[in-house]
C-alpha cells in the first residue's frame, strides 16, 4: 500500500501557491502524514534589478516569509493538516526545497503549475518543472491558475 509519512510544499505567498498549500493540506490529512510548509527567502544581485553591482536586493526577505508561512500554515489547519511544520529557508525556491527533502526525509512534494506553460516557463524552467527534474520524492502538480471552489 502507497503511504505518504511527509508531504512538503512550497509558498511565496501568492493566491496561487496557497492553492497548492490548501491541496497538500488535503493530501495530509488524508495520509495522516506530517505537512512541512516551505517559504524561501534570498537576495538577488542589484545588478540585475538595476541597481550598482555591490548591492543586494531583497527578493522575499526573512520577514515576509514568515508572514507566508504564518498565512498557509492557518490555511492548512483549516484544511485539517494535523501535523505542521514551517521552515523558512535562505536560497532559491527549487534549492531550499532540495535541501528539506533531505533534510527531513520528504516523500511527496506538491507545487502549482503556474510558469510551466509560460514562455519563461519553457525557457527558464518554472519551480515544477525543475523539482520534477531533480527531487526524490513524488511531486504532484496541482492546477493553480484557474478558479476553484
Amino acid at each position: 500500500m502507497l503511504n505518504y509519512n511527509t508531504i512538503a510544499v512550497g509558498t511565496d505567498g501568492s493566491q496561487t501557491s496557497l492553492r497548492a498549500v490548501q491541496a497538500a493540506a488535503s493530501m495530509a490529512r488524508a495520509y495522516d502524514a506530517k505537512l512541512i510548509i516551505i517559504s524561501a527567502f534570498y537576495n538577488q544581485p542589484g545588478a540585475m534589478l538595476g541597481a550598482p553591482d555591490s548591492e543586494s536586493v531583497p527578493v522575499i526577505d526573512r520577514t515576509d516569509a514568515q508572514n507566508y508561512l504564518d498565512n498557509a500554515a492557518s490555511i492548512a489547519q483549516e484544511e485539517g493538516a494535523k501535523s505542521i511544520e514551517v521552515i523558512g529557508k535562505s536560497g532559491e525556491p527549487v534549492k531550499a526545497m532540495l535541501e528539506v527533502e533531505k533534510d527531513y526525509d520528504v516523500d511527496m512534494f506538491v507545487v502549482g503549475n503556474r510558469g510551466m506553460n509560460s514562455v519563461r516557463g519553457r525557457v527558464f524552467g518554472s519551480v515544477a518543472t525543475e523539482l520534477t527534474r531533480k527531487a526524490h520524492a513524488d511531486v504532484v502538480v496541482v492546477n493553480t491558475t484557474s478558479e476553484r471552489n
